[in-house]
């Protein structure tokens, strides 16, 4: 049974500052970018996310944020 991701928003978690996903009805999604601009958090919140507080990252919070991280 296959899964889709309907929207994802995160917030302060690891290297994101902040990300809406909505992906294409119909396709692949593709999560994209240079070193170090927060492609792994991201696969960490989609985790997070689906999964439960068993998967939160360890240090979920983004350095330097005010507000804790919210899915």
């Amino acid at each position: 049974m296959p899964v889709k991701i309907i929207e994802l928003e995160a917030e302060n978690i690891k290297r994101v500052k902040a990300v809406q996903i909505v992906p294409a009805l119909n396709g692949l999604t593709i999560i994209g970018g240079d070193n170090n601009q927060g492609k792994t958090s991201v696969l960490d919140a989609i985790a997070w996310a689906l999964g439960g507080d068993k998967y939160r990252p360890e240090a979920a919070q983004r350095e330097g944020a005010n507000t804790p991280p919210r899915l």
